[in-house]
């Protein structure tokens, strides 16, 4: 049985979107005979390395460290800026989500100066550095693989984008969903899925809703003050929340590719997003669905929350659901997954020399 390793930023997590295609990608390789383990960090860089901006570096050498000991590993998959220190021996792919570069520009506002600087550097260095030693280079978006290049010149061997269940993530009827998670009938609702960080437009949430006439539900480990806090939620409560959702507001300054996107389209309700990293892709191949993204401001999500009102999106909300369908679904996905680690393994099967008789 081969064996296989993923580097995930927390083994213990599935709520974060890198974690949860971690997961997906060891669902997928273990229904195709390997045995896999995602391993992680074991130990916190010390208050020194850190503040010099050494810790990413720590972070990343500390999550490879069971690729090196002992056992053959016929795989790595490593992402992020976790993947130096890898045996080179060992066929490895390493994953753009996104760069810490483009991160830490989108969060220049919520940063202090010193914080950016370590990020930058330490975490940057650390990430151009990962997606060297040999490996193959995935990203999840045309965009990030033209940020890898420019920024850690890097050429990308395959952009992979993320898959999401399109049976779950499923149009399902508005009062019902709101039934099973108490929420009243008649309210009108805009949805975030994630973490409130200054990157993803948390700072317009609330306002922009509030002054459209909608109620904020949030679905992640915190809330707003002022919004209704639904928590964790498990996928098949968290597609409740999307059907239960007059629209979606992911008002996101930077993004790969998002799988709060590709659940929110999939379940067939208005997302109001930005036009960046993935979505690209879908308006290329959907371009009524401009109307639908918004400025990361709050007068931009008031703006398309009073245009959604009287915009028929029904029919972009459609076609947006039925090509995230034929491209991202996780059978789709796992194909390309399965093509690129199969063509990896017989080209380092041809490259190694013959063993000795």
């Amino acid at each position: 049985m081969p064996r296989a390793a993923i580097v995930s930023p927390d083994p213990g997590n599935n709520a974060g979107g890198v974690e949860r295609v971690c997961l997906q990608l060891s669902q997928a390789l273990e229904r195709r005979g390997w045995e896999v383990e995602i391993v992680g960090p074991t130990r916190t860089p010390g208050r020194w390395r850190s503040r010099l901006g050494l810790g990413y570096a720590a972070l990343s050498r500390s999550a490879t460290a069971s690729t090196r000991a002992g056992g053959d590993l016929d795989l790595i998959v490593t992402n992020g800026f976790l993947g130096v220190g890898c045996p080179r021996r060992t066929p490895r792919i390493h994953v753009y989500h996104g760069t810490m570069v483009g991160n830490v520009r989108a969060q220049r506002g919520s940063l202090p100066a010193r914080e950016r600087l370590r990020r930058t550097v330490g975490a940057g260095l650390t990430e151009a550095l990962a997606g060297r030693g040999g490996a193959r280079v995935v990203c999840v978006s045309e965009p990030v693989a033209e940020e890898v290049r420019r920024l850690y010149r890097l050429d990308t061997d395959a952009v992979i984008p993320n898959g999401v269940d399109v049976e779950t993530f499923a149009p399902r009827p508005l009062a019902a969903a709101r039934a099973r998670l108490g929420l009243p009938e008649g309210g009108r609702f805009a949805l975030f899925v994630g973490s409130l960080e200054h990157r993803k437009g948390s700072d317009v949430l609330l306002e922009g809703a509030a002054g459209a006439g909608y109620e904020l539900l949030v679905a992640g480990r915190s809330g707003a003050p002022g919004a209704r806090h639904l928590g964790v939620l498990e996928p098949a409560a968290l597609a409740d929340a999307y059907a239960a959702s007059d629209c979606v507001l992911f008002p996101t300054r930077y993004e790969g590719c998002s799988l709060v996107v590709l659940e929110a389209l999939a379940c067939g309700r208005p997302l109001l997003s930005t036009p960046v990293g993935w979505m690209g892709t879908l308006l290329r191949a959907v371009p009524s669905y401009a109307e639908l993204c918004v400025e990361p401001t709050v007068e931009g999500v008031g703006a398309g929350l009073r245009r959604l009102g009287r915009l028929d999106s029904a029919a972009a909300c459609r076609a947006a659901r039925e090509f995230v369908c034929s491209h991202n679904s996780l059978p789709v996905w796992a194909e390309r997954w399965q093509a690129l680690v199969g063509e990896l393994l017989d080209s380092s099967a041809r490259s190694s020399p013959p063993m000795a008789r």
